[in-house]
């Protein structure tokens, strides 16, 4: 199985003898325990009438949720009919007797997928669509852990092969997701095994790009509905084979009038959305269609896998962009409304990936508010969910705060991510206090400007401000919240 860096979260390992049967429990008990999900959520989908009649096949473990949650007498309870059960069971809720977490101590978790619907315990689990842009925007981090552990969760079992799980995701949208440093790692790592004469396989492409880092640039929509749904819900019985809404996160209502009599229907592939008319078509956007560049033969020359990474490079811009979901584009077209608003929105926006924007927004956030350097580089590390976002996030920050950096420049491009947090604070402080020169410190030894394209030495990160209560530079003359 593909190398696991942060999706897991649960020791329990279900002893049932199906391999779909293990998943589901395993599933359940992870979002009990993570509190995605609730006891009393669990007592939604299974009234005290289902419990017991589902418990009908098992009458000691029924006795002992009667005796020990209910408080009825050892010698009734196992002669109690179903909906006599039920109805003590019920009113021992009621009267605060017992309670849905108490209850749920009395179901083991394999009990709960052997004698309840598996359909039901799939609809508890994924009740709250954590998976939806609008959903998961207001936690990128906790959306992405559950989708990752659900998938490792899967492979597991062996409900999901790596080649099912790249195919479900597909190579175009991990070409054009992925950004221009994770395809040139790629890139390195095909070339390495090219000349030890082994394929790029799909485990190799996890080894160079985790599982946890690969799914952040997708949309995590698109994963579980081409992935999860389609690849191991439908083929477990979770859910029906037909009259899935895919994507249920957003209204039906609003399709059917932009629908027009579709040329060609794919109703099995419901994440292949028709372009959003909305937005204009670009003349210099046209080749998106063309794949990324194809590494050189060995045999080419040296130098080949340079000028095959300054092909993606230059390629990149256009190919990052793809039909985006419409729960996905509304959730886009707010954050860059947003960005705007703040005078924070990058210049190259367009090339970044949505998870990217909402960081950026949920850092500004936390930002604005912060009064020491130190707060401002706590909320700044604290609203990614990866280095690599965050190092993405800040090149494009640096561009709009300074222009004239190069962030294509090595000494930029390739620095870390503690000089980027530095420049940024750095470019924050000198746009306040040139807006606000009363704000400026007493005179003393000037700060020495912040790398740009001129200088083509080390990278020595700009000093930082001095440590004040002066409040951060706040955007186009807005108060601090």
């Amino acid at each position: 199985m593909a190398k696991s860096d942060g999706g897991t979260g649960s020791d329990f390992k279900s002893s049932l003898k199906s391999a779909s049967e293990r998943f589901l429990s395993q599933t359940v008990v992870h979002v009990l325990e993570k509190s995605f999900r609730t006891p009393d959520d669990f007592l939604r989908h299974f009234k005290p009438a289902d419990l017991m009649q589902g418990l009908e096949g098992a009458p000691d473990l029924r006795a002992k949720i009667l005796i020990e949650g209910a408080g009825v007498h050892e010698k009734i309870a196992r002669r109690k009919s179903t909906t006599s059960a039920a109805e003590d069971l019920r009113l021992a809720l009621d009267e605060g007797v017992t309670n849905a977490a108490q209850l749920l101590t009395l179901l083991p978790p394999d009990d709960r997928v052997r004698y309840f619907d598996h359909k039901k315990l799939w609809a508890f689990t994924t009740e709250d669509e954590f998976w939806s842009p609008l959903n998961a925007e207001a936690n990128v981090d906790g959306a992405l852990s559950r989708v990752v552990f659900l998938l490792e969760n899967a492979l597991r079992e062996n409900l999901l092969s790596l080649q099912v799980l790249t195919d479900g995701i597909t190579f175009d949208s991990i070409s054009t997701r992925l950004p221009l440093k994770e395809l040139q790692k790629l890139v390195r790592h095909a070339l390495k095994l090219g000349r030890e004469k082994k394929p790029l396989s799909e485990q190799e492409l996890l080894e160079s790009v985790p599982l946890k880092t690969l799914i952040g640039f997708i949309p995590l929509e698109h994963v579980f509905n081409n992935v999860l749904v389609e690849k191991v819900a439908k083929p477990a019985g979770f859910i029906p084979t037909e009259g899935w809404d895919a994507g249920r996160a957003e209204p039906a209502k609003a399709e059917p009038p932009k629908a027009e009599p579709p040329a060609k229907p794919k109703a099995e592939k419901p994440e292949k959305l028709e372009p959003l008319k909305a937005e204009p078509a670009k003349t210099e956007e046209q080749p998106k269609s063309v794949p990324p560049p194809k590494p050189a033969a060995p045999a080419s020359g040296k130098q080949q896998p340079l000028e095959s990474l300054t092909d993606i490079e230059d390629d990149v811009d256009a190919l990052i962009q793809s039909t985006r979901p419409p729960a996905e584009e509304e959730a886009r077209r707010k954050v860059i409304d947003r960005l705007t608003t703040l005078n924070r929105l990058p210049p190259r926006h367009d090339t970044l990936t949505t998870p990217v924007l909402l960081s950026i927004e949920s850092m500004y956030s936390e930002l604005l508010s912060a009064s020491t350097d130190d707060a401002r580089e706590a909320s700044i590390r604290d609203s990614f969910p990866n280095e690599q976002q965050m190092t993405t996030a800040l090149l494009a920050l640096i561009e709009l705060l300074d222009p004239t950096i190069d962030i294509n420049d090595p000494v930029i491009k390739d620095a870390d991510a503690d000089s980027l947090i530095k420049v940024v604070l750095f470019e924050e402080r000198h746009r306040y206090e040139q807006q606000n020169p009363s704000a400026r410190p007493s005179p003393g030894p000037a700060p020495l400007p912040p790398p740009n394209s001129a200088r083509k030495g080390s990278l020595a990160p700009p000093p930082l401000p001095r440590q004040s209560s002066l409040p951060p530079p706040l955007p186009e003359g807005k108060r601090a919240r």
